[in-house]
């Protein structure tokens, strides 16, 4: 529901890459999954080789957000999980609404489907919140 694509502001060839990165998820990927450009390694300024402004470009051009974050320092990470998020709990809100449902009282919106599941690329994957 929802891809994160980061790259190294100290490496260009990392930045190149995200192209190669959005034509797979475009090739593989659900045509409405949210998506989102992160420049990591904020911190690290001395060292730049992608400049925010191609970093902004790029999402531009693939109709994504942006940010720029330090893991490190802790910048900006809660914010690109939490827009994510919140990008996606809109669009699935919309969906439900366009369906003729509504969200439940509580704001949780149910995303249990009744019907087999397309297995995906990334259907093995999972990551978690230590």
């Amino acid at each position: 529901m929802g891809i994160i694509l980061v790259y190294d502001i100290t490496n260009e060839r990392s930045f190149e890459n995200i192209k190669n990165w959005i034509r797979n998820i475009e090739e593989h990927a659900a045509s409405d999954v949210e998506r989102m450009i992160i420049g990591n390694k904020c911190d690290i300024e001395e060292r730049r080789e992608v400049s925010r402004e191609r970093g902004e470009q790029l999402a531009i051009e693939y109709g994504t957000k942006f940010l720029e974050t330090s893991a490190k320092a802790n910048l900006n990470i809660d914010e690109a999980f939490f827009t994510l998020a919140r990008d996606i709990k809109s669009k699935m809100e919309q969906n439900e609404m366009r369906a003729g449902g509504s969200a439940s009282n509580t704001g949780r919106v149910n995303v249990g489907g009744t019907g087999t599941q397309k297995k995906s690329f990334f259907s093995n994957w999972s990551c978690s919140l230590l």
